[in-house]
């Protein structure tokens, strides 16, 4: 009988360190299933006396033109670009590793925000394009 006491309760620790983040991440993505659910349920049963479900998809107060327009785009790029910058200094604190990517990843698409703003919105001297010519 060779048995080293305290092996059970590591295991147990290890088991639950295992576990865990897998409890965890079917938690979450158990939630966003059900709201998903939730809203094929609702917009079926809206269709079904009726009424147009898109007409309730956008919050109250904001107009699906002004999401698209130049400035929101890029009042969007511009925050996204300085919450990338301080994610990446903030987490430069714990050292060079593949965790900067958090804060790498949202810079980087706040600068592709900001460059289609750029490339896409017409200057002065450049006419917009016409297939015509």
């Amino acid at each position: 009988m060779n048995v080293t006491p305290g092996l059970g309760p590591i295991m147990g620790v290890g088991m639950v360190a295992i576990l865990f983040p897998v409890f965890v991440l079917a938690v979450f993505f158990g939630f966003i299933i059900l709201l998903r659910y939730i809203r094929f349920k609702e917009n079926t049963m809206m269709i079904q006396r009726g009424i147009a479900p898109d007409a309730f998809q956008i919050p109250a107060g904001l107009d699906r033109k002004r999401l698209l327009t130049p400035a929101y785009r890029l009042r969007n790029g511009i925050i996204t670009c300085c919450v990338g910058i301080a994610l990446f200094f903030g987490l430069l604190t714990m050292g060079v590793g593949p965790w900067l990517l958090g804060g790498l990843i949202p810079f980087a698409y706040g600068v592709g925000e900001l460059l289609t703003i750029v490339l896409l919105s017409p200057t002065k001297d450049r006419k917009p394009f016409d297939p015509n010519e």
